[in-house]
C-alpha cells in the first residue's frame, strides 16, 4: 500500500505545480479522512500540523497544497487505515524535486514567456531557458527532466573527480540506451552552458601575509570566498513582482508615511541625505540603497579548537516592509575564513565588494522584466 503512495512526497512541489499523481492521492486521502471522521473536522497531516490539530476539509486541502504531507505517513493510520501496515522507512524528496525547489527560490516565483519578452539580454535568456529545462522531460517515458539529469551527472563528475572525456563518454553511452527522441545534452560543454544560467558562481581569492621572516610569500595564508553581488541584484529584476516592488518606496500612498513614525528606511535621514546628494540617483526608484552587515559563526563543534568564520551580508532596502528583511533578500557577499575575527583587516577583505559597489555607483545595464526593457542600475551603501 505504502509503495504506491511515494508520489505523496515525490509529486509535491513547493511552487504549487504538483504532479497529477500527487493530486489524485491527495483527493483519495481527503475522501478517506472525512469518510471516517466523526464530524466536520479531523486531524490534519500536513507538514505544519503533523496530525496535531483538527481542520475542516477546505482548510486541510489548502494546507496539504501549501506544506505537503508530513514525513513517513504512507499509511494513514490516523485516518482509518490499519497501523500494522505502517511503513517506518522515511521517504526522501527526489533529486529533481529539490532541484526545482532551488530554481523556484532563485526565480522567486516570477512568470515569464521567453517568446513574448522584448529581446532580453543573453544572461536573462540563459536563466529563462534553464527554468524551461526544469520542466522539460528527458524523454516521453520518464518523469525525469533534462535539468535533473544534467545536474546529477555534473554532481557525479565533481564527487568522483571524473575527467571531461570520461563525462562525455558516459553521456554518449546513456544516449545509446535511452529512447532516441531524448533531449539529453551531448557533452560537458553543453552541460556547463546550461548550468551557467544559475549564475551561482563565486570567486576564491588568495590572501597572503605581509612579507617577513620565515614567511613564504607564495603560500596564501587564507582563501577568501566572494560572491559577486552585481549578478544577484540584477536577478531581482527578473521577477515582475519584485521589479514592481522595487518602486514601492517612491510610489507608496501618503497613508503609509508619517513625519513622526519611521516605517521604512526611506523615512530615515540617511536616505533623504542621499536624495539630496545625488538627485539623479534619487530620480529612479530602482536605484538600490544597500545595507551591510557582518557576523561570525563557528563551523565546527564547540568542543573542537576555537575557530570562527565571518560572513558579510548585503540587503536591498528598496522593498516594502513586509519583504525588505526576508531571508531571500539577504545575500551573502563574503565568507572570511578564521580562525579569528579579521579585526582591522576587515577593510582589506572588503576590497572586492567595494570594487563592485564603485561599479554600481556608475551603473550597470540591467533588464527590468516589469518595464520589459533595460535600464542603468545604480546602487549605493547607506
Amino acid at each position: 500500500m505504502g509503495d504506491n503512495r511515494k508520489a505523496m512526497y515525490e509529486g509535491w512541489r513547493k511552487n504549487g505545480a504538483h504532479f497529477r499523481e500527487w493530486q489524485a492521492i491527495a483527493e483519495d486521502f481527503l475522501k478517506q479522512a472525512f469518510k471516517v471522521a466523526r464530524g466536520p473536522v479531523t486531524l490534519c497531516p500536513c507538514l505544519d500540523f503533523k496530525n496535531g490539530s483538527y481542520k475542516t476539509r477546505h482548510v486541510m486541502e489548502e494546507h496539504l497544497c501549501i506544506f505537503g504531507f508530513m514525513p513517513d505517513y504512507l499509511v494513514w493510520h490516523k485516518h482509518g487505515e490499519q497501523a500494522s501496515h505502517r511503513i517506518s522507512e522515511p521517504v526522501q524528496q527526489s533529486h529533481d524535486g529539490m532541484m526545482m525547489d532551488m530554481l523556484n527560490d532563485l526565480a522567486m516565483g516570477f512568470e515569464f514567456d521567453l517568446e513574448k519578452e522584448n529581446h532580453p539580454p543573453p544572461e536573462v535568456q540563459e536563466f529563462y531557458r534553464l527554468l524551461e529545462a526544469g520542466d522539460e522531460k528527458l524523454h516521453d517515458h520518464t518523469k525525469k527532466t533534462v535539468l535533473d539529469m544534467v545536474s546529477r551527472l555534473m554532481t557525479i563528475k565533481s564527487k568522483h573527480n571524473i575527467s571531461n572525456s570520461c563525462f562525455n563518454d558516459i553521456t554518449e553511452l546513456v544516449s545509446e540506451v535511452i529512447p532516441s527522441d531524448h533531449k539529453l545534452l551531448k557533452n560537458l560543454y553543453l552541460a556547463k552552458k546550461m548550468m551557467a544560467g544559475l549564475g551561482m558562481k563565486y570567486e576564491k581569492i588568495d590572501v597572503k601575509n605581509e612579507a617577513g621572516d620565515n614567511v613564504d610569500a607564495t603560500v596564501p595564508a587564507k582563501q577568501l570566498r566572494y560572491m559577486p553581488i552585481i549578478l544577484l541584484l540584477k536577478r531581482l529584476f527578473l521577477s515582475m513582482k519584485i521589479a514592481k516592488s522595487m518602486r514601492w518606496h517612491k510610489e507608496r500612498s501618503s497613508g503609509s508615511q508619517s513625519e513622526d513614525v519611521m516605517v521604512h528606511p526611506a523615512d530615515g535621514d540617511a536616505w533623504k541625505a542621499m536624495d539630496e546628494f545625488d538627485p539623479e540617483f534619487a530620480r529612479d526608484p530602482r536605484s538600490f540603497r544597500l545595507g551591510l552587515a557582518t557576523d561570525g559563526f563557528t563551523p565546527f563543534s564547540t568542543s573542537a579548537s576555537p575557530y570562527s568564520c565571518w560572513q558579510v551580508f548585503i540587503m536591498p532596502y528598496n522593498l516594502p516592509p513586509k519583504m525588505v528583511l526576508k531571508d531571500e533578500f539577504i545575500f551573502i557577499a563574503l565568507v572570511i575564513p578564521g580562525p579569528e575575527h579579521p579585526g582591522k583587516n576587515l577593510n582589506v577583505f572588503l576590497r572586492p565588494l567595494i570594487e563592485e559597489l564603485k561599479q554600481l555607483w556608475t551603473g550597470v545595464k540591467t533588464y527590468d522584466s516589469y518595464a520589459k526593457k533595460e535600464f542603468n542600475l545604480r546602487a549605493a551603501y547607506l
